[in-house]
C-alpha cells in the first residue's frame, strides 16, 4: 500500500473515502490527518492555516535526513519535481510553469518588476484588495505607469461590467484576487479571462484564497501567486507562483543567482542564459521543508478529490450563512453567492464578549476590520471541519452578537 509519508492511505481513511465513504473523515482517521481538531474547533483557514499531519510528518523527515548532512539530494529533487506536478494539477497548467516561490507577494512583485512597462502604461487593480496585491501595482507610478483603481463598493463582486469603464488601449495588464479576504466572493473569470485575452491585455491572480479549496485553473491567467498557509493546509513561506510559457518571454527575471541563471559548475559566466521551467523565476536555494510540507498537504487533498473538497466545504460555508442569517446577522457581500469565505458584520451593538466566548469554547476564527470601519467574524471552514462543529460555533455565535 503506498504511503503518504509515513501515513497509509487505508490508516488515513483516504482509501475509504475512494470506495464511496464521503466527507468527513472521523475518529482517528481525521485526528491524524488534521492534528488540529484535537485542540478543538479550527474555523480560520483564510488566515493562517494548521498543515496537515502528512506536511508535519514530511517536513519532519527532511528535517532528519538535513541534520545528517542531506538538505538536497536527488531524492529531494524528486519530490520538488513531484511538487510541481501536483501543483500543477491544481492551478491546471504545465509542472514546469510552476516556480515554488513564496510569500505570494514575492510573485506578485516579480510580475510588477519584470513586465516591460512603457511609460503611459497602465494596471488596473482592486484598492479593496488585501495590501499584497495592491502596493506592488501603486508603486509603479514612480516608473511611470498609472495604476488604475477598480471603482466598486466594499463586498461588492467584481464582474466585466466592473472593470469595463477602466479599460483604454494603454491597459497593460489587470490583476485581481480569485476570492476576496474578507467577502470571499469571486469575480466573474469565467467572463473577464476571456474579454482580457481577446484584448491582449496581461491577467494576474492573487490565488491564496482558492488555491487548495476551489478550481483556480483559469486558462487565461498569465500569472498566479499563492502561499500555502491557507487553503493549502501547507507552511508559512512556502508557495506557488506560476508564469504561463506563453509570456515567458515578456517577464523578465528580477532575481538572478546560480539556481536561475546557467552557471556550470557553480562558475559564472560572462554572459547569461536563463534556466528553463520554473527554475526561471527562483533564484537561488529554496525552501525545501516548505515545499515537502506543501506537497503533502496538496497529495492529500488531490487524493481527497478537489471536486469533493470543494462540494463539502461550500456545504459547510452555506450552512454557516443560513444559521447566521436565521439568528439574525448580516453576511458581508451578501448571502446568496457560493463561497467558502463567511465574513460577518457587527452587530449594531458591537460583538461584546463575542471573541472571549469564541476563545472560551476553543473556536477560532478571524476577526478583521472592513473598509468602513466596522470589526468582521470571518469564518473559513475546511474538509478537517464537520457540521456539528459548524452547529457549535453558531451556538456560541448566538450568545456573543
Amino acid at each position: 500500500m503506498e504511503a503518504l509519508f509515513g501515513f497509509s492511505l487505508l490508516e488515513c481513511g483516504v482509501e475509504r473515502l475512494k470506495k464511496g465513504g464521503g466527507l468527513p473523515l472521523g475518529g482517528e482517521d481525521r485526528r491524524r490527518l488534521f492534528p488540529v481538531t484535537r485542540e478543538g474547533i479550527f474555523l480560520a483557514h483564510a488566515a493562517v492555516a494548521p498543515i496537515s499531519g502528512p506536511a508535519q510528518q514530511a517536513m519532519g523527515e527532511w528535517g532528519a535526513e538535513a541534520a545528517l548532512g542531506r538538505q538536497e539530494g536527488d531524492e529531494v529533487w524528486r519530490r520538488v519535481k513531484k511538487t510541481r506536478e501536483v501543483a500543477a494539477r491544481f492551478l491546471g497548467c504545465e509542472w514546469d510553469e510552476v516556480s515554488l516561490l513564496g510569500p505570494t507577494a514575492l510573485g506578485l512583485g516579480l510580475v510588477a518588476l519584470g513586465l516591460d512597462w512603457k511609460e503611459g502604461d497602465e494596471v488596473i487593480y482592486d484598492p479593496l484588495d488585501y495590501p499584497a496585491n495592491v502596493y506592488p501595482w501603486v508603486d509603479l507610478a514612480r516608473c511611470g505607469v498609472r495604476p488604475v483603481p477598480i471603482d466598486r463598493r466594499p463586498g461588492e463582486k467584481i464582474r466585466w461590467e466592473t472593470l469595463l469603464p477602466q479599460i483604454t488601449n494603454r491597459t497593460k495588464l489587470v490583476t485581481l484576487a480569485t476570492a476576496h479576504y474578507l467577502s470571499g466572493l469571486v469575480p466573474d473569470l469565467a467572463v473577464i479571462g476571456p474579454e482580457l485575452r481577446a484584448r491582449k491585455i496581461l491577467l494576474c491572480l492573487d490565488g491564496i484564497q482558492t488555491l487548495g479549496v476551489l478550481p483556480t485553473d483559469w486558462a487565461e491567467a498569465d500569472f498566479l501567486a499563492a502561499d500555502a498557509h491557507k487553503w493549502m493546509l501547507g507552511p508559512v513561506g512556502a508557495g506557488v507562483f506560476m508564469v504561463r510559457r506563453r509570456v515567458w518571454d515578456r517577464l523578465s527575471p528580477r532575481l538572478l543567482g546560480s539556481w536561475n541563471v546557467v552557471s556550470p559548475d557553480f562558475l559564472a559566466q560572462p554572459q547569461m542564459v536563463m534556466e528553463e521551467g520554473g527554475r526561471r523565476y527562483e533564484p537561488g536555494s529554496l525552501n525545501l521543508p516548505g515545499i515537502d510540507g506543501m506537497r503533502a498537504s496538496l497529495e492529500l487533498l488531490d487524493r481527497l478529490g478537489r471536486e469533493n473538497t470543494s462540494e463539502y466545504v461550500l456545504g459547510l460555508a452555506q450552512r454557516i450563512r443560513e444559521g447566521a442569517r436565521v439568528g439574525g446577522f448580516s453576511i458581508y457581500g451578501g448571502a446568496e453567492e457560493m463561497r467558502p469565505i463567511t465574513s460577518l458584520r457587527e452587530p449594531s451593538g458591537g460583538w461584546g464578549d463575542g471573541m472571549k466566548r469564541m476563545e472560551a469554547a476553543r473556536i477560532r476564527v478571524s476577526w478583521r476590520r472592513e473598509h468602513e470601519g466596522k470589526m468582521l467574524c470571518r469564518v473559513s471552514p475546511h474538509v478537517s471541519n464537520t457540521a456539528e462543529e459548524v452547529d457549535e460555533f453558531l451556538k456560541v455565535l448566538g450568545r456573543a452578537g
